[in-house]
């Protein structure tokens, strides 16, 4: 059974990878027994990443609301090895407020990157996987909150929810070629991207909402990303994974 959660040999591309969940499940992949590559938009942030996961990790720069950037830095990873576990981890909320509130240049940023980035990524290493007639495994990183709604986060809400209906499309019509899409939805998780929110007068009340009673930490997501990317789910494909202590429940 250990065997089947291995990831000896493969090679993954993580977007997002430089810290929070991605980071984290960089770091499973690697205990796994993977090569990852990981991506993010900051140089800085990328390089410091990249030092720390050690020599099996290597850093492309890539901005995830620019489908021409994407192609680019799948050519690059493809030339680096050939690609057998994709996560589309990247994503942004960069505001929490109501929706009549939402300007058009704040609408476009969470959809460009969380939803059509997700896209452009999983169809570029798509391709390449069905030209090499390799399976692979692609895994979305979403949220509860496209299963569930929440006050104040209606777009980012709306752009996980068409996550999951993406990937379910995407999975069934890349089936017949081997290559399995699913998606994890964690719920709150302590992070940089969630820090100022938890530390808000919202805080406290988002953590009562939780029947395990914390906040998850992006050690809890790992778990499902190794699975969903290993022979132990080779069966698997079209499903959300739910991981949020409960929260949708509520």
């Amino acid at each position: 059974m250990t065997n089947m959660f291995s990831l000896e040999g493969r090679t993954a591309i993580i977007t997002g990878g430089s810290r929070g969940i991605g980071f984290a499940i960089a770091r499973a992949y690697l205990d796994a027994g993977a090569r990852v590559i990981i991506t993010a938009r900051g140089e800085e942030g990328l390089k410091r990443a990249t030092e720390e996961l050690g020599i099996n990790a290597i850093g492309i720069r890539c901005d995830n609301a620019d489908p021409a950037d994407i192609a680019r830095m799948v050519d690059e990873a493809w030339r680096i090895s050939p690609v057998d576990i994709l996560v589309n981890n990247a994503g942004i909320s960069p505001y929490f407020k109501r929706v009549e509130h939402v300007e058009v240049a704040e609408w476009d940023a969470v959809i460009d990157v969380n939803m059509r980035g997700m896209y452009y990524c999983s169809v570029e290493v798509a391709k390449r996987m069905f030209e090499a007639e390799r399976p692979g495994s692609i895994i979305n990183v979403s949220s509860v909150l496209g299963v569930v709604p929440q006050e104040r986060l209606g777009v980012y809400a709306a752009s996980k929810a068409g996550v999951h209906q993406l990937m379910k499309v995407m999975a069934l019509e890349w089936a017949d070629r081997n290559v399995r899409v699913n998606a994890i939805a964690p719920g709150w998780t302590e992070t940089d991207f969630t820090d100022g929110l938890f530390a808000s007068r919202h805080g406290e009340g988002l953590r009562q909402e939780i029947p395990l009673g914390r906040f998850a930490v992006p050690a809890d997501v790992t778990g499902a990303a190794v699975y969903l990317a290993s022979d132990a789910s080779r069966y698997v494909t079209g499903t959300v994974t739910v991981i949020d202590g409960g929260r949708a429940l509520r």
